[in-house]
């Protein structure tokens, strides 16, 4: 009888069950205890035990690696941790998520290892959730929610950022999307059917098929121009810090900021000045610069009223979950089949 291909596991499938059961009955399946691994370190010693334990063994090296959710809890997923795996002919490697900024792609690429993401899985549900942090934005909706629970209900007019202003409404606002991948598009889709004029800047146009009215403009149009900014771009060497002290200068006095993509895009600690100053009138934040840490000033007091936030869970739906993982399956079914994944993200060599 033929041995099985073997498939390495950073914890089981949750979402997409019958398809993980069909993948456990084509190939060898070993699981690492997620919930058993606390970090980086015990992750790395995990995987180098797995390969070993296999090799005692007499068996066929593991062909695949798979992680599920909650990357950034053993990140980075780098030389360190892989190598056990690469030696040892491992040549896909697959995450669930759209961002990979906790990849070492560059080093998986001289590997000749693909990495492969799950880049349209969250694309609604992290679209839905800008649209209702624009919305939370927009209608001061954290304050109302503090002001009812302290029993201030509408708040006191003699106090500062106590009295809770009259929302805007988005109808007619120009909302500027930075990156228009997916999850981009979605968003604008969404937008529109609010009345919003949708702008865009992307490292290239788009075809106009998939702008669908939207419009692309210069990185400083799109600052100086949109009433409302929401961040869809990935994190990368040239997107760090992307909003800084210059690009909050440049912006409307009185804008609106959204951030759904990755924390570090923004400089906080400028953002926290044009909070201050009243060059940004109101955030909405799913992600953090130092996450789970918050920046102490978007935590003060006299800013609390200036601020929406998530835990990083605007993308977090069963809905989504389970695409993702039926897209980890998927790009591991194409690998076995000597097939180029569709998600690859690194076109190894």
């Amino acid at each position: 009888m033929t041995e099985r291909r073997a498939v390495l596991t950073l914890g089981p499938a949750t979402y997409a069950i019958s398809e993980y059961e069909a993948i456990c009955k084509r190939y060898e399946v070993d699981i690492l205890p997620v919930a058993e691994l606390i970090g980086h370190a015990s992750v790395t010693k995990a995987v180098a035990d797995a390969v070993a334990a296999r090799a005692a063994a007499g068996k066929s090296p593991y062909a695949a690696f798979i992680w599920f959710f909650e990357p950034w809890v053993s990140a980075p997923f780098d030389e360190n941790m892989l190598s056990p795996l690469t030696k040892s002919g491992c040549r896909l490697f697959c995450g669930a998520g759209a961002g990979y900024d906790v990849v070492d792609n560059a080093w998986l690429k001289t590997q000749g290892a693909y990495y492969c993401n799950t880049p349209t899985a969250f694309s609604v549900s992290t679209a839905n959730g800008a649209l209702m942090l624009i919305l939370a934005a927009t209608r001061a909706a954290s304050q109302g929610d503090l002001n009812a629970r302290a029993g201030k209900w509408r708040g006191n007019a003699a106090v500062p950022g106590d009295f809770l202003p009259l929302g805007q409404d988005i109808e007619g606002m120009t909302l500027g999307i930075i990156g228009f991948g997916s999850i981009g598009k979605a968003l604008a889709v969404r937008a529109q059917a609010c009345g919003m004029k949708i702008i865009y800047y992307n490292r290239r146009r788009v075809s106009e098929s998939e702008e669908n009215g939207a419009t692309y403009v210069s990185m400083d149009e799109l600052l100086a121009t949109s009433d409302v900014i929401s961040l869809s771009c990935p994190l990368t060497s040239g997107t760090r810090h992307l909003l800084g002290p210059a690009e909050f200068s440049k912006m409307k006095t009185g804008v609106f900021i959204v951030n759904t993509a990755r924390g570090p895009i923004i400089d906080e600690e400028a953002l926290v000045q044009a909070l201050k100053s009243g060059k940004v009138s109101r955030v909405g934040l799913d992600v953090f610069e130092r996450e789970p840490i918050i920046h102490p000033g978007l935590l003060d007091h006299s800013l609390a009223y200036k601020v929406t936030f998530q835990p990083h869970t605007t993308g977090r739906t069963f809905q989504a979950f389970f695409q993702a993982e039926v897209q980890l399956f998927k790009s591991l079914e194409e690998f076995m089949k000597g097939e180029r994944p569709e998600y690859d993200v690194n076109d190894p060599q």
